[in-house]
């Protein structure tokens, strides 16, 4: 059947962001200022206004700190309680010297019950949240709410199956894209996606994006049709919209700007693959070299995600790729344009290319050498410059803030997702910010590095920010000896964290060119790696250590022992030995000491032979281990390790535990 478009499609001319005043019937000045329109939510405006648990205009904060009662709060003691004789005496609400305290508190009555009302709407509106965040379940019903969420327009009919039945056809039309959905009895059978204003080569680049949405909704072997949630179909969905929304057709498409990112990445992995094989490295590794070593592997409708994604890093990447293979990706996709920091030098457009990069990917500089010591042949595609709306020919001046009175780029900006979201000390996110000319986050946060890797759980006492933090972890280690016996021993892992960093947790950031998402895998790598170390070793697979404390064991505080294992104090013993000695079921202790910055080291101790070991390592961009200081190759008579062995050992481990009882095994 013919795919219908969207509603009045092709009226009007274009504008900066797909609608112009005259496509908005009834819109004031003031809802057409702003360059993006607001993202509509439950309570964003009057019509809603019956619905919000507050059920009125809400009191500014100027007008709170007016308040005369605010002004005597202010000079009240903080260890005074509302419900006290000497409070109401404190705010005069007690009357003559001689008024009883009962009528000296009637005053506070009133307070106290908005305190309450305060609380209970608090929490209905959590809860309103927390419903909101609920997709609901695969139906027909369920669909067209949904679309019409993220602003779609549905239309429903009947349609006859191939094989004669009756079914149900739900069309989801957008502005450029169109999706029909075939359901008999609420049960989805089809799903056909399109972009009837899209090139061809936009429409083979997102054919697979279909496929995807149809297994979003699809029942599995034995569900229930009334189990099956809409939740992942909802977030291909949003970023399908995403790009709808902000694509400005025919002059600017937000899909072919997505499927010219992935055309020259993909020339460069091409590439990447290619010299890979040259030196030797077979054809199921390679592609795990490219992704962790090289320039990135780009992705297009993988993992059950609709859209482009760059993986710059996986578990195991010495191995073949595997599904169960942990990725680290830049999803990308597109955004409005971010307010400038400087009005004279606005942050750049997207652009529609697929010739990022020169035909030979590298610029041969006339130095020779190899070719990987060639810079990449980065090009600069023209900006597009959309055509001018009728209102804005028709006038000199802009009408209304925002409107363009001749053609101009479009107010669309690439954007990048860090899944997962990479966590880094503040210094090395301002410098992954420079990478891109993105604005820093507006006050930077105030977060140390392990409280974001280790948050205190809920209910727990905070750390004293002054004092070193100690982090105890048990783990079960199947262990292979020299014969390839294998065996289960238990650990005991305590991280000390030396100096307490201030850090960021990276989501999301803009972007204006491919090239600036290479130049910063080397140090999104090298963030990866510490994190994979940290979880490996003291993570989800860990438990909490139930071995009392240290200081119990050998008599030493904990700040004692970590001065020893910096070398400030002498001990007589490690305290890895000592803990050891407290419970039997433990068959290895482990002291690790971290601190990040200016990159991130770590010194481990464990027993070995007579002296102990004490190893210092660092990791490097790109996820490289350097070992920095050991003593345990000087306590063995094996001269074919080295430190270098050390470290490529623990890259290809990527676990603390498993690499010291490789060393243990090795060379004890």
């Amino acid at each position: 059947m013919s795919t219908p478009n969207a509603p009045n499609a092709g009226k009007h001319p274009a504008s900066q962001q797909g609608r112009t005043p005259s496509q908005a019937p009834g819109a004031t000045p003031s809802q057409l200022a702003g360059a993006t329109p607001p993202v509509s939510t439950p309570f964003s405006n009057s019509a809603h206004a019956a619905f919000s648990p507050r059920g009125g205009p809400k009191t500014s904060p100027q007008q709170f700190k007016k308040s005369p009662a605010v002004s005597l709060l202010g000079q009240l003691p903080h260890n005074l309680a509302f419900d006290s004789p000497s409070t109401a005496a404190a705010l005069g609400l007690g009357g003559p010297a001689n008024m009883s305290t009962h009528e000296a508190m009637e005053g506070f009555q009133d307070m106290r019950s908005i305190t309450r009302d305060d609380d209970k709407l608090n929490r209905l509106e959590a809860i309103l949240e927390i419903l909101g965040r609920k997709k609901g379940f695969v139906s027909e019903a369920g669909l067209e709410r949904l679309a019409q969420r993220y602003g779609f327009e549905c239309l429903s009919e009947d349609d006859t199956a191939p094989d004669g039945r009756k079914v149900r056809m739900l069309i989801i039309a957008g502005s450029s894209t169109s999706i029909e959905i075939t359901m008999d009895n609420n049960i989805v059978h089809s799903v056909n996606l399109t972009f009837p204003e899209s090139s061809e080569a936009v429409v083979q680049c997102m054919e697979p994006a279909g496929k995807i949405m149809l297994q979003d909704l699809l029942l599995a072997p034995n569900q229930s049709p009334l189990t099956k949630t809409l939740d992942k179909f909802a977030l291909n969905l949003e970023r399908l919209t995403t790009l709808d929304k902000l694509s400005i057709m025919p002059a600017f498409d937000c899909r072919a700007a997505i499927a010219g990112l992935h055309a020259s990445l993909q020339a460069l992995y091409d590439w990447d693959l290619a010299r890979a094989g040259e030196e030797g490295c077979s054809d199921d590794v390679a592609p795990s070299r490219v992704i962790c070593a090289r320039h990135g592997a780009p992705v297009m409708h993988a993992h059950d995600r609709v859209g482009l994604s760059l993986r710059y890093w996986k578990e195991m990447g010495h191995l073949p790729i595997q599904k169960y293979h942990k990725t680290w990706q830049l999803d990308i996709s597109c955004c409005p344009l971010p307010p400038p920091l400087d009005p004279m030098h606005p942050f750049p457009s997207a652009r529609v290319s697929d010739q990022w990069l020169g035909k030979d990917i590298v610029r041969d500089d006339g130095m020779g050498g190899d070719a990987k010591t060639f810079p990449l042949d980065w090009q600069e595609p023209e900006h597009v410059s959309l055509p001018a709306s009728d209102e804005a020919k028709n006038n000199s001046v802009p009408m209304f803030e925002g409107d363009i009175p001749t053609g101009g780029p479009p107010q669309v900006s690439f954007l990048i997702t860090f899944d997962p979201p990479i966590v880094l000390s503040s210094p090395d996110a301002a410098r992954l910010y420079t990478y891109t000319g993105a604005p820093l986050p507006s006050p930077p946060p105030q977060t140390t590095f392990d409280q974001i890797v280790f948050p205190t759980p809920a209910g727990a006492l905070q750390d004293d920010p002054s004092e070193n933090r100690v982090i105890q972890r048990q783990r079960e280690v199947s262990v292979m000896d020299m014969e390839r016996q294998f065996s289960e021993k238990t650990h005991l892992n305590s991280l000390y964290v030396y100096k307490h960093i201030y850090s960021m947790e990276v989501k999301e950031m803009v972007f204006s060119h491919p090239k600036q998402l290479i130049d910063m895998l080397p140090l999104l790598r090298q963030w990866a790696f510490t994190s994979m170390l940290l979880e490996n070793s003291f993570g989800k697979e860990t438990k909490e250590a139930t071995l009392p404390k240290k200081a119990a064991a050998d008599g030493d505080s904990e700040q004692d022992q970590l001065s020893a294992f910096l070398g400030l104090t002498k001990a007589t013993k490690t305290s890895a030995s000592a803990s050891a000695a407290v419970d039997p079921a433990v068959d290895l202790s482990i002291d690790v000491i971290i601190w990040v910055h200016p990159i991130p080291h770590f010194q481990v101790k464990f027993p070995f032979k007579d002296q102990g070991a004490n190893i210092t390592l660092q990791i490097l961009e790109n996820g490289i281990v350097d070992v920095t200081d050991e003593n345990i190759i000087a306590q063995t008579d094996n001269d074919r390790v080295t430190r270098e062995i050390l470290g490529k050992v623990l890259e290809q481990m990527e676990d603390l535990s498993k690499w010291v009882e490789w060393i243990r095994s090795r060379l004890g």
